[in-house]
């Protein structure tokens, strides 16, 4: 008899018990006794018998799937947290659904009404620049009032009630600004393409209070937002030549490769003349001329943790009565040629 052919209800012809019978034994049921158990999985094993897992999920009403939503795919951060959040669903015996949102809040919506139609059992998402801007997040509510739990890492809203993992953004912030400062920076200024969201809103404060607490002089914060690289170019090389600056930080690492490779072009040397910090511990960042020093957001362990978190509310009876937490990690700072802190 061939694998394709094995079903619950033949096993239980074979073996002479009923189907409920074989069932409980398979799922080790404490109503079935141990010499019926024994039985019953040889003659499983015997057959290679596999259970129907979607005729399981179907009755249980559950998908074993989570979907993912993230903002880029191309940044090395979300990739590195998918991979997080793949490796701990696979093994807690969860597939998982990857929409790209692109920043918009349409694509954002669409992925979620999509998948919240029965294709999925909750999701994990970092919400994109859009969102920020129109403050709807009506669409997380609505699944989560469907029963479909949500954990939000990285971009989060204190909008939406649910469980969440973030980086101290704004510590991270000002201790790198900080760094700078205590190596005798006075002009730095802060460069950044997500200004628009927590994460971004976070790091810009941590720079600005650094500043304020750090320098002797007073010195305005400098925050430098580039909504087009084209058009940052030319407006980055103009202020460069107009502004004594000796200290970039970045708020991702894209930002901070790119103003440093404009620092370079304009003949000036990193980190003698500028010295240059990001954020996000990516290939880039390891592998630029010179390589870039960043602030490790610790992307493998936010994915875990998120996944880890929407499974736990996914497979606990209790789901709805169990607080939810915001969870915090400590980030650190890699050094790398683009600083000189001696």
């Amino acid at each position: 008899m061939s694998n394709q052919m094995m079903t619950l209800k033949k096993l239980a012809e074979l073996s002479n018990f009923s189907v409920s019978t074989v069932s409980k034994a398979l799922a080790d049921n404490p109503e079935i006794s141990t010499k019926t158990k024994n039985k019953i999985k040889k003659l499983a094993d015997f057959y290679n018998y596999k259970p129907n897992i979607t005729a399981k999920n179907l009755k249980e009403r559950k998908t074993r799937t989570i979907g993912v939503i993230i903002p880029n795919i191309l940044a090395h951060f979300f990739a590195k947290v998918l991979s997080g959040i793949e490796k701990e669903a696979t093994e807690k015996g969860y597939n998982i659904i990857t929409c790209i949102s692109d920043e918009s809040f349409e694509k954002e919506v669409k992925s979620v009404e999509m998948l919240a139609n029965g294709s999925v059992d909750g999701f994990i998402i970092s919400i994109s620049k859009e969102t920020f801007l129109k403050e709807n997040f009506k669409h997380f509510q609505k699944a989560i009032d469907k029963g479909l739990p949500i954990s939000m890492f990285d971009r989060v809203t204190e909008k939406v009630y649910c469980d969440k993992v973030v980086i101290n953004d704004f510590e991270s912030s000002y201790l790198a600004t900080e760094k700078l400062i205590k190596c005798g920076c006075e002009n730095i200024v802060f460069v950044t393409p997500i200004h628009d969201t927590s994460v971004g809103s976070d790091r810009v404060r941590g720079y600005e209070k650094a500043l304020e607490n750090g320098l002797k002089k007073k010195e305005e914060s400098k925050v430098l937002i580039i909504d087009d690289y084209q058009e940052f170019t030319h407006n980055f090389t103009k202020f460069l030549k107009e502004n004594k600056v000796d200290g970039i930080v970045a708020a991702d690492e894209l930002s901070g490769i790119y103003t440093m490779n404009l620092v370079i072009g304009a003949g000036l040397k990193v980190p003698e003349d500028i010295s240059v910090i990001g954020f996000t511990d990516g290939i880039l960042a390891g592998n630029s001329n010179p390589p870039l020093t960043t602030i490790d957001q610790r992307a493998l362990e936010l994915g875990k943790i998120a996944a880890c978190n929407i499974i736990n509310r996914l497979e606990d009876n209790q789901k709805e009565t169990i607080q939810y937490e915001t969870t915090v990690l400590e980030t650190y700072l890699i050094e790398r040629g683009s600083t000189d802190f001696k």
